[in-house]
């Protein structure tokens, strides 16, 4: 029997229902997907990679970003979220974010992420068709969500042009393997009633996600609550926004009612421990949110506000965050941070046919050297996987069944050339940023 890839002799963590863990197995990769998991598979290939001494495991699924933003890494750290956004961020965006800007920071976090074990991701930003083409040559499965704002943003003029670069982005590449659009309404404070309704009505049509920031601040829901004389959930179930294709990310400011209605309209959240620490907007109750069954993915949110793209470090961060501020070590066990990070993460994008190993899914897989002395000995798997384990672990990355990394060699693009383009771009940005620094 003939296979396309064959994974030989590593150990198996399968991220099923049943958490089924293989001490040594093999796997068989058909096209897209994965035919075989066993002990000895009877299926022969071309590409036959050795994992003797690695764990083979499900690609990690990163469920909220802001790719292009990789290009402002670090270029306003250490400030109020108000100020960091109003005077630093946003009109480093106005002046320089065009289609070349989104191309190199997308290339550049699409690197980022598949060297470090992510093979899926979710996007919201700007110039989409430009980070769909990027993400398609590069390999990596994207979700891309084209920002929708009341103001002009800098590739549309209006919220309706918005809408319609949408619609024309989906028609392009709905049959695509690796690229999927979305509708992104950025959030309820910078998108009125008539766009967000807008949003959803065409996110129905398109049978595709939602995928809207909700709650980050305690700002926001007091402006919220002063406008509208409701929180931010609230309003956007009042006004009959609010389904199981929503992406809600962050949630940092919930009451007892908001996580009745999230719960009520099976909304999936999407938590960024690390960009809510570094802007200091307070701790999310994702611990409150799992208990009442809902469904909750990990994200890392921008480069600009992490200041990385590893999901790794998003792990560890999660499991220590929470048992810290709750006072608990029990809460937020690394099994529960593995799952978030990967068949949660499917949840939460709604694509049941990812997220963990098993026959006839995606062949999302990623495998990590386990002969290394940071991962020595191994007791549990899972506990070294968010307490040990880093993205530079990860050798070899297949997605969609692709080979798009090998011994941690990108196999699909320049990584030389895709950092030399990021940094000549930067050295536009760095006078401009250096310039507002120093008034």
């Amino acid at each position: 029997m003939q296979a396309d890839i064959v994974i030989k002799n590593g150990v198996v963590l399968t991220m099923d229902s049943s958490h089924a863990l293989y001490e040594k197995a093999d796997i068989a990769v058909s096209g897209d997907k994965i035919i075989d998991i066993s002990p000895t598979t009877q299926y022969k290939a071309k590409k036959v990679i050795d994992a003797q001494n690695k764990l083979v495991m499900p690609g990690l699924i990163n469920t909220h970003t802001h790719a292009a933003m990789t290009l402002l890494r670090g270029v306003a750290d250490d400030m109020p979220l108000d100020i960091w956004w109003q005077k630093y961020i946003f009109p480093l965006e106005k002046k320089f974010v065009d289609k070349e800007f989104v191309r190199i920071g997308v290339e550049l976090a699409a690197a980022e992420m598949i060297k470090s074990g992510t093979t899926s991701f979710a996007d919201m930003y700007f110039f989409e068709d430009v980070a769909a083409d990027a993400c398609k040559k590069i390999g990596i499965r994207a979700f891309l969500g084209e920002g929708v704002l009341d103001f002009p943003t800098p590739d549309s003029k209006t919220p309706e042009e918005s809408l319609r670069y949408i619609k024309e982005l989906h028609k392009k590449w709905k049959e695509d393997a690796l690229i999927n659009i979305v509708v992104a309404p950025h959030a309820p404070y910078s998108c009125g009633r008539e766009n967000l309704l807008k949003s959803k009505a065409l996110a129905d049509e398109l049978n595709v996600p939602l995928h809207i920031h909700v709650s980050e601040t305690e700002e926001e829901v007091a402006q919220s609550k002063k406008k509208h004389g409701m929180s931010p959930v609230e309003f956007l179930d009042n006004i009959g926004f609010l389904s199981e294709k929503i992406i809600a990310v962050h949630c940092v400011h919930l009451s007892d009612k908001d996580i009745e209605i999230l719960k009520k309209r099976k909304v999936k959240v999407a938590h960024c421990q690390e960009s809510n620490m570094k802007l200091a907007s307070g701790f999310a109750p994702i611990v409150e949110l799992q208990d009442q069954g809902i469904t909750v993915g990990l994200a890392t949110d921008g480069a600009a506000s992490n200041n990385n793209l590893d999901m790794f470090d998003e792990m560890d961060s999660v499991a220590k965050f929470h048992k810290a501020v709750r006072r608990d070590p029990t809460v937020m066990n690394a099994k529960n941070v593995v799952r978030m990070a990967t068949a949660e993460g499917a949840k939460v994008l709604q694509r049941p046919d990812i997220g963990s190993l098993e026959i006839g899914k995606k062949a999302d897989i990623i495998i990590i050297d386990m002969r290394l002395p940071h991962l020595t000995p191994v007791y549990n798997i899972y506990s070294h996987l968010v307490y040990s384990a880093g993205g530079s672990d990860v050798v070899t990355s297949i997605i969609n069944g692709k080979l798009v990394m090998e011994n941690r060699t990108l196999l699909t693009a320049n990584e030389n050339g895709i950092i030399n383009r990021a940094n000549r771009f930067s050295e536009k940005i760095r006078s401009e940023a250096l310039k507002d620094q120093a008034e």
